[in-house]
């Protein structure tokens, strides 16, 4: 084990790189942060079990040993993988909902309820859509909800369910329903399923319509799509529950 570590020092010296200590990382600062990013996308493309430290290290261009410095070994970066994602997507659709999720917080006007429902998707459709880091975190969603742990736990319980939480006292508020009905909790999933779905269709989305890039005014054209079909189904649930058209206004 000495043998190789000094092989690999040897390698890196002749390179032109000076593997980073403990101690180098603290002052320059970034690995951690470099180590989660390269994590993510390893653990996304190939899952837990296939994937090596080494190789995490390497495309972080870092020292191996500060993911037992940092994380403590694989599990515990494999663990902050997913705090860093619940972040993330806290601080991009969660932000406009989550001051909602509690059952104390005051709710808008149905119009305004709406309205913030609007602006979430649209941050939702910003990042997922026409962010390109965002690829890297659907895929290690989808590999974790196709084989349900841990990790799943610390995302449902971290962002999912609290975001999933607000949307429903947003959309009832909205609509006249209750938010703890089943109704409403799928309504939600079908408003935040579209958005999801232009992720991981993005290719098949963008060939379809002749774009040749996600930009600005692609993103643009989703959050239309999308946003019209929040204000219909808004519409015919608030007929269901005999909501009049007035109390719609964001007043």
């Amino acid at each position: 084990m000495a043998k190789a570590a000094k092989s690999s020092g040897r390698k890196e010296r002749a390179e032109g790189k000076t593997p980073e200590t403990p101690e180098s990382a603290e002052a320059s600062g970034g690995s951690r942060e470099a180590l989660i990013h390269a994590a993510t996308l390893r653990f996304g493309e190939a899952g837990y079990a296939a994937t090596s430290i080494r190789a995490i290290a390497a495309d972080a261009g870092v020292n191996l040993s500060l993911i037992s410095y940092y994380f403590g070994g694989k599990q515990g970066l494999y663990e902050a993988c997913a705090r860093d994602i619940v972040d993330r997507l806290s601080a991009i659709a969660g932000r406009a909902i989550l001051p909602f999720g509690g059952e104390a917080a005051e709710l808008p006007s149905p119009g305004m309820s709406l309205a913030v429902l609007e602006r979430a998707i649209s941050a939702m459709v910003d990042f997922l859509v026409r962010d390109e880091a965002s690829q890297a975190v659907t895929r290690f969603i989808m590999r974790e909800l196709g084989n349900p742990g841990l990790v799943v736990d610390i995302l449902y319980e971290d962002v999912m369910q609290p975001v999933h939480t607000a949307a429903c006292r947003l959309w009832a508020a909205a609509t006249g329903g209750e938010p703890d009905s089943a109704a409403v909790k799928l309504a939600v999933f079908s408003l935040i399923g579209q958005v999801v779905y232009f992720r991981i269709a993005r290719p098949v989305v963008m060939r379809r319509l002749g774009w040749q890039q996600m930009g600005t005014v692609e993103a643009e054209a989703v959050k239309t799509a999308v946003i019209a079909n929040l204000r219909a189904a808004a519409h015919a649930v608030r007929q269901q529950n005999g909501m009049q058209e007035n109390r719609m206004t964001t007043s």
